[in-house]
């Protein structure tokens, strides 16, 4: 079996005992490609890394490894580098030729070899077992666009914060605002939103969520597909049926009563209609979730009589470029009260 001499003098001089003129030759192996040079740098790394790494926690079958390493130097004349993972799947291994040589001595490089291979093992590991972590954050009249690594779109609302965290089995996001997604298609690996006491799971569909903290409710609403919303629950003896939602169907959330449950139908098109600079009210929503949603629609304050909080309104669409006073002037008139303006609060009385 024979080996490599860039294996060789990468050996001795990773541990430190290559001679000036076996650095020489080394160096002029180096610069004699961009592949050898990349080659020599991971290898490089690598080696450094055994100096702070612990010790793997996993099986490693060194003299296994080292076989099918020389298999495939024997075979194909290459050496393996990783890709960077650039999605859900594990890295691609991209194959470089390399020229081959006579070995000049084993002995010297097979210490170093090893080792490399001890930390690139554990780097491997570490990698496709460390959850990785993506953070957002919107502030007032700000949206923003995201792709996540398995090409799952999501438009985040103003006022929001979003975490995404993927653990080689599940796609798990924490959501606290507002945000449309839209979630490649992947069975073997659920996509789960967390919104406080509510966890939305699906496998490829597009739907809203809204779940403000300062609001009453969290509303799921769906767009295409089928998601299922449930309660997250403390025992398992709590543990109830989820809600299945299929386009246009909304589940909601009340949080004073800690109660999951099905609400009024809306137009597929409306469930992200926040996207279009657009509000809209159903049939029967009360003035307590009216306030919320408009003052951050239009980054305003209302304040209103507290015995005309429960009362409804009818089914209304507003868009962004309509007044805001103008707009408040309609909600008042749906609940028999009367607006005015304090300075720059907006006030809702409850009329005579």
């Amino acid at each position: 079996m024979e080996h490599t001499l860039q294996e060789d003098l990468i050996g001795k001089y990773l541990s430190g005992e290559l001679s000036a003129r076996e650095e020489g030759e080394l160096m002029a192996w180096v610069e004699a490609s961009a592949q050898n040079r990349e080659v020599f740098e991971e290898m490089v790394q690598l080696w450094s890394l055994s100096e702070t790494s612990p010790e793997p926690e996993f099986p490693v079958n060194l003299p296994k490894a080292w076989a099918a390493l020389d298999s495939r130097i024997d075979l194909g004349e290459t050496t393996l580098v990783a890709e960077p993972a650039v999605s859900t799947a594990k890295p691609a291994l991209q194959v470089l030729p390399q020229p081959k040589v006579r070995s000049l001595n084993w002995a010297w490089s097979a210490a170093a070899a090893v080792a490399v291979l001890v930390v690139a093992a554990w780097w491997v590991f570490m990698r496709d077992t460390t959850p990785e972590t993506l953070a957002f954050k919107t502030a007032d009249n700000q949206s923003r666009s995201i792709t996540l690594p398995d090409h799952s779109q999501i438009e985040l609302n103003e006022n929001s914060t979003l975490s995404y965290t993927y653990d080689g089995e599940t796609r798990k996001v924490v959501l606290s605002g507002e945000a449309f997604f839209d979630v490649e298609k992947d069975p073997k690996h659920p996509f789960v939103i967390e919104t406080g006491e509510v966890q939305t799971r699906v496998v490829g569909t597009s739907f809203n969520i809204r779940a403000y903290p300062d609001e009453a409710k969290v509303k799921v609403s769906v767009k295409t597909g089928r998601v299922e919303v449930r309660k997250v629950e403390t025992t398992p003896q709590k543990t109830a049926p989820p809600l299945e939602l299929l386009p246009g169907n909304t589940g909601v959330y009340i949080k004073e009563s800690d109660a999951l449950e099905k609400a009024q139908d809306v137009a597929t098109k409306d469930v992200d209609s926040w996207q279009q600079g657009t509000i809209v009210f159903t049939f029967g929503t009360t003035l307590s979730e009216v306030i919320p949603a408009l003052e951050k629609f239009y980054n305003i304050q209302i304040n209103a009589d507290e015995s005309i909080l429960n009362k409804t309104i009818n089914a209304a669409r507003f868009s962004r470029d309509t007044k805001a006073q103008d707009v408040l002037n309609i909600i008042a008139e749906s609940v028999a009260g009367k607006l005015t303006v304090e300075g720059d609060v907006f006030v809702i009385s409850g009329g005579n």
